[in-house]
């Protein structure tokens, strides 16, 4: 459908189409196919568009989501990652602030990892899968902020939420893109970092079979 005959090119609009209302046959071959042991059931699936989860988290549990909390977590599981960033060598360079959870810049982290949006994630018993739906654009990277680039800035946001509220599960990225993104800069850290998978990078006609699988 579309309004006065003009194509909505969104990714939103696109993600949307696509993984909503998935059956439950489709939802296991989704989750199967970034990851997830076959003997999981439908019912142990959640699926969520758009999920902002810190921020959603912080508005019942604003006591635990603190600036100087978040800060120590990501020092926690992060401490090398400036670094790790600046010895890959295919980044842009890295300002003063970037990665760095100081008390100067835990404040701006904290706000980055509450603002920060995934497009599709999956939670299952073991695994939160957390997807980036691209559409006719590339991965977002900002020198502004405290975490600049889009896909480490997800999987920051998803390891350090999982840490805030104490679940024991494990942080399973992956991307839907019209085309080859396995050469950006940024997946190329991720499938380095070994938190991507290349078999993870999928197109929208494998989410369009998946979503058919059930038809």
């Amino acid at each position: 459908m579309s309004i006065l005959g003009i194509e909505n090119r969104t990714e939103n609009w696109k993600t949307v189409q696509h993984f909503q209302e998935l059956s439950d046959t489709a939802k296991i071959c989704l989750a199967q196919k970034i990851g997830e042991p076959k003997d999981v059931p439908a019912r142990d699936i959640k699926i969520e568009l758009f999920w902002k989860g810190v921020r959603d988290y912080a508005y019942a549990h604003a006591a635990e989501v603190k600036p100087d909390r978040v800060a120590e977590i990501y020092n926690n599981q992060f401490a090398n990652l400036r670094q790790q960033i600046c010895d890959f060598r295919e980044f842009n360079p890295l300002k003063g602030h970037n990665y760095m959870a100081s008390r100067e810049t835990q404040d701006a982290l904290c706000r980055n990892l509450q603002n920060t949006e995934i497009d599709i994630v999956l939670e299952t018993p073991g695994h939160l899968f957390i997807g980036e739906a691209k559409h006719k654009s590339r991965f977002g990277g900002d020198g502004k902020l405290v975490l600049v680039h889009q896909l480490i800035r997800q999987y920051v946001t998803a390891t350090v939420l999982l840490d805030l509220i104490g679940e024991n599960k494990q942080v399973v990225p992956f991307i839907v893109a019209d085309e080859s993104v396995n050469n950006t800069a940024q997946v190329k850290f991720m499938v380095h970092q070994r938190w991507l998978k290349r078999e993870n990078v999928l197109s929208w006609c494998d989410i369009a079979a998946i979503r058919g699988s059930s038809a």
